[in-house]
């Protein structure tokens, strides 16, 4: 299944190390993204608002990174078309807008619903 997506905040490319260090649900989605599973820094994506959100290996979205248009390298994706949103709406018989993020490593991605845009820091987690 195609996904339209574009790069979001964080411009920098990650490499093919990046991974999931974290995610944790209080009220509000923060998700901390390691540049590299060697590394100890990364970037904090936090959202205030969600709608829904799941963590899934990436394996599972492998249909997504072989289209061409596919924004290699880049943590967050605010999705444009396709996605988990058109999977949902497929799968429940009718359209229902949601504004749709994926954040990509190559270990897990985070998909999540949010009208609002997540914030994006620069951080650093001591081992």
């Amino acid at each position: 299944m195609p996904i339209k997506a574009k790069p979001f905040g964080c411009l920098e490319q990650f490499d093919w190390g990046a991974d999931i260090r974290s995610v944790v649900y209080n009220g509000c989605l923060v998700v901390r993204v390691l540049r590299n599973r060697n590394r100890d820094d990364g970037i904090e994506v936090k959202f205030s608002q969600v709608d829904g959100f799941r963590l899934l290996d990436e394996v599972q979205l492998a249909t997504y990174w072989f289209d061409d248009d596919f924004p290699k390298g880049y943590p967050v994706l605010e999705v444009l078309d396709g996605g988990w949103a058109m999977e949902e709406n497929k799968r429940l018989g009718y359209d229902q807008t949601q504004r749709e993020w994926i954040i990509v490593t190559a270990g897990a991605c985070v998909s999540i619903f949010s009208k609002t845009e997540p914030e994006i820091i620069d951080a650093n987690w001591p081992k």
